[in-house]
């Protein structure tokens, strides 16, 4: 009997073992590569993202030193802010605006030098903001000849900021965490007082 009952569960168990995983097993396993394959999806999105802004700012660049490069040649207007809001004349002395082929290609605001040599910098590709650049010795330094690495650069797509670099001693102190918002926001502003005027 005992043989009989042992034989019986050696055949049993042989014949579950024999029928495979069970659906309930399946179904996890399906979940568990389902899970992997959405994982795996979010890494390769986020590093086209990457590849795709590295791009963008290369691209940024060469257009910034293209247009630095240019000055020359392109026609240059200045605003004085006496006529201006409260709170662009006091900040500046004057708004400076390059255009080539009747396109804002950079904006420059230029500080009173009594108070500080920092200047800021906006260059547009075909009236969107590309790059703001913020500079503490911006007075200091010969037009045409960007600094580079003395300041804080903001790299835009599509009114979006896509890389902030700040390779000055300044930390960012607002709730934002950012001047990145202002800086769109003051582009904006200036390329309306350029079409106004």
């Amino acid at each position: 009997m005992k043989k009989l009952l042992t034989i019986s569960f050696v055949a049993g168990m042989a014949a579950l073992i024999a029928c495979g995983p069970s659906k309930k097993d399946q179904e996890v396993k399906e979940k568990q590569k389902e899970k992997q394959k959405q994982e795996q999806d979010s890494i390769d999105s986020a590093d086209r993202t990457k590849k795709k802004a590295d791009s963008l700012i290369i691209a940024i660049n060469l257009e910034r030193d293209r247009i630095e490069n240019n000055l020359k040649s392109f026609q240059i207007k200045s605003l004085s802010t006496k006529t201006l809001r409260e709170q662009i004349k006091q900040k500046w002395s004057k708004i400076e605006f390059c255009t080539e082929k009747d396109q804002i290609v950079r904006i420059k605001t230029y500080p009173y030098k009594e108070i500080t040599n920092r200047t800021e910098e906006f260059y547009f590709q075909k009236g969107k903001l590309m790059l703001a650049f913020i500079c503490d010795n911006g007075l200091l330094i010969k037009e045409g000849k960007p600094e580079k690495g003395l300041g804080k650069t903001y790299y835009f797509s599509e009114d979006a900021v896509i890389k902030e670099e700040n390779l000055s001693n300044e930390k960012e102190t607002s709730i934002r965490n950012s001047d990145s918002e202002r800086l769109l926001q003051e582009a904006k502003e200036y390329l309306e007082l350029y079409s106004t005027k």
